[in-house]
């Protein structure tokens, strides 16, 4: 663990006497860098990140996540950083704390399973904020070698494995609980789809992820003040790459608002970058955008229609009773009323059975309420618009518009790491300010590498 400076040679450096030198001395105690074992279990924790089948069954239809358990140790570590510990006790207490309510205005019966997969499942917003405060600057490389290496792989089965040979590579890896089982419809896909997923349940959990892991290192870059390296920028590339390729509907959106946030700082230092960079940048994710509405509305497809279809039913259950729009249906009961038929469809499009709510917002809205599931919402989406803190309002912006798209409209997983991790993430770049002040104001070099 590395220790905290000296008092005097603080105020050597900065002129500022030992006033200024103890202010720093706390702020960095405050984020001191864990040992080499909690470094460690967070660099695994990323890695995880892009590895949802790494998991264990947990029921006949969920499972557990092995990033899950990583979390709960670094939290565990994490403790005497408070912020974390109440991050996530606040979180995992929402959909209890709405049914505690609930349960003396209806009769309605708190579902344990649903509740205990809840826990599960938003230990990485804690867990990626005690991840960055261990880390600190070495966040940057495990995000961008983990991007790398999961872009690569999508682009890898997309060009070879589903174009030239005809075969999901690993197919056996994708029947885990919780998850559509692969070889059930494999043919199918081969023939007519060819849609890259990597090594994810599907393609919009590929896109979703890939995309806020990409916000994730520009705001952890610009946080630190360094510079991408080629690797980060080859990083960068593929996840554009494997984004674009995917015809998912989210690439319309994240595909150019992540371009921006990660060339925008050198088109406003550099010329060449202006002139070059941004136009032909944003003409691509343009192309890329206009091409996949083309391609959704030739063809036939059922996913937008029964998506938005699933949306809409739940904001019109949501309104329909007092008790509900305060406080919820309860966690774990949005499945329930889809496939009971009490979930009013109305006229509303839809081309299969709707089994639940395509949106992580919207489940956490109708099954905590607006009181207190818009307060967790509220919450992530101020954590993501403040990026750390140290970073421009219009990148926080960038942050919340992709964490928005992707969780509000592009997947329906609540087990999707990087759902919740973005603003975990965000949260321990906030925590680690003190530290980052105290480092620029020392004369951190800006354009050192990202694993020092």
């Amino acid at each position: 663990m590395s220790t905290v400076a000296q008092p005097g040679l603080l105020a050597g450096r900065s002129g500022t006497g030992p006033r200024r030198a103890s202010t720093r001395s706390r702020g960095a105690a405050l984020v001191t860098p864990g040992t080499a074992l909690d470094r460690a279990l967070s660099g695994a924790l990323i890695v995880l990140s892009a590895l949802p089948y790494a998991a264990v069954p947990l029921g006949s239809n969920t499972n557990l996540p092995l990033s899950s358990v990583v979390c709960v140790l670094l939290i565990l570590r994490c403790a005497r950083h408070m912020p974390v510990m109440w991050t996530a006790l606040l979180v995992g207490v929402v959909p209890f704390a709405a049914s505690a309510v609930r349960m003396f205005l209806s009769p309605v019966p708190v579902q344990v399973a649903g509740s205990i997969t809840w826990l599960v499942f938003t230990l990485p917003l804690a867990g990626a904020a005690a991840a960055i405060l261990f880390l600190g600057p070495r966040a940057i490389s495990w995000l961008s070698w983990t991007m790398l290496l999961s872009a690569a792989y999508t682009l890898v089965q997309k060009y070879v494995f589903f174009d030239v040979v005809g075969v999901i590579p690993f197919e056996g890896l994708y029947t885990i609980p919780g998850y559509a089982n692969v070889s059930d419809f494999s043919e199918t896909f081969l023939t007519y789809v060819r849609r890259p997923f990597g090594l994810f349940p599907e393609t919009s959990f590929m896109v979703g992820s890939l995309s806020l892991m990409a916000m994730a290192l520009v705001v952890v870059l610009r946080h630190h003040g360094r510079r991408m390296t080629p690797r980060d920028v080859l990083a960068m590339a593929l996840v554009l790459w494997a984004v674009a390729v995917s015809g998912s509907g989210a690439a319309v959106v994240v595909l150019g608002v992540v371009l921006i946030a990660a060339i925008a700082p050198y088109a406003v230092r550099r010329a060449w970058a202006a002139v070059l960079l941004v136009p032909l940048g944003l003409a691509g994710a343009a192309y890329v955008g206009l091409d996949v509405l083309r391609d959704r509305k030739e063809s036939f497809n059922w996913s937008w229609a029964d998506r938005g279809s699933s949306i809409t039913a739940s904001v019109r259950h949501l309104v329909s009773d007092p008790t509900t729009f305060l406080w919820g249906v309860g966690r774990g009961r949005s499945n329930e009323l889809f496939l009971s038929g009490r979930m009013p469809l109305g006229d509303l499009q839809h081309y299969n059975p709707l089994p639940d709510i395509y949106s992580v917002i919207g489940r956490v809205l109708l099954e905590s309420g607006m009181v207190f599931g818009l307060a967790l919402v509220l919450v992530m989406a101020v954590l993501c618009v403040r990026s750390g803190g140290r970073n421009p309002l219009w990148l926080g912006g960038c942050t919340l518009v992709v964490w928005l798209v992707v969780a509000g409209a592009t997947t329906s997983y609540d087990s999707a790491f990087w759902v919740w991790g973005i603003a975990g993430v965000c949260l321990g770049l906030e925590l680690s300010r003190p530290a980052a002040a105290g480092s620029a104001g020392a004369g951190a070099d800006d354009a050192a590498g990202p694993g020092t």
